[in-house]
């Protein structure tokens, strides 16, 4: 899992076919909202909702007859989308995407909620302005165990456990399960990562505008 992320990151950065950079999506919607990174990063996170639903939708359309391609189609491309869209608002609250730790951030952020426990091993608590002398704080040792303990959440998250993943095989209906499952976990994400990379005082306004 986290080759695959480290792949799909890669991609994110320097951008993939028709899709631009996470820091090329940045300035585009930076420019749409006067450079506000508030206005920019709440468009950004409600545009990024839709294209999540409409993969899933697509994805998970045939049902079981269609199972081993779409499910590895859904995972990379709602990853992908998830992913540039963290990178993106780190570059909006200033951060420097290339670099490694906050790679390891934004992987974090995959997790949603659950990105807090990962945190408290560097020291981060999410919800607190993220500083560069935290980011400092995080080793290339610390780095490491984050991403790794980032990637083994996230397999697991995306396991065929529970209730609503096996909805999934069912056609049509499968598809609106996924549709919803992603644009629900899209938007949990994007107030973990403004929580994380966008000044505190601005976190209430972005999760109350996309609420």
């Amino acid at each position: 899992m986290l080759q695959v992320l480290d792949t799909a990151y890669v991609q994110v950065l320097n951008g993939f076919g028709v899709f631009p950079s996470a820091e090329s999506l940045a300035r585009e919607y930076l420019e749409k909202n006067a450079g506000d990174p508030v206005r920019a990063a709440n468009d950004l996170i409600a545009w990024q909702m839709t294209k999540a639903a409409t993969s899933g939708f697509l994805t998970n359309l045939g049902g079981v007859a269609t199972l081993p391609i779409a499910i590895p189609a859904n995972i990379s491309s709602v990853i992908y989308i998830q992913l540039r869209m963290i990178a993106a608002i780190a570059f909006m609250g200033g951060f420097e995407v290339h670099s490694d730790k906050v790679k390891t951030l934004v992987y974090s952020s995959l997790l949603g909620a659950a990105a807090a426990d990962i945190l408290k091993d560097a020291g981060i608590k999410l919800g607190e302005r993220l500083t560069a002398a935290a980011i400092a704080r995080v080793t290339g040792a610390v780095a490491k165990r984050m991403a790794t303990s980032a990637a083994a959440r996230l397999l697991a998250k995306l396991g065929l456990s529970s209730a609503t993943n096996f909805a999934r095989l069912v056609p049509i209906a499968g598809g609106i399960v996924a549709a919803g499952v992603d644009a629900g976990a899209t938007k949990a994400i994007g107030a973990v990562a403004m929580k994380l990379f966008i000044p505190q005082e601005s976190v209430a306004q972005v999760t109350g505008a996309i609420g």
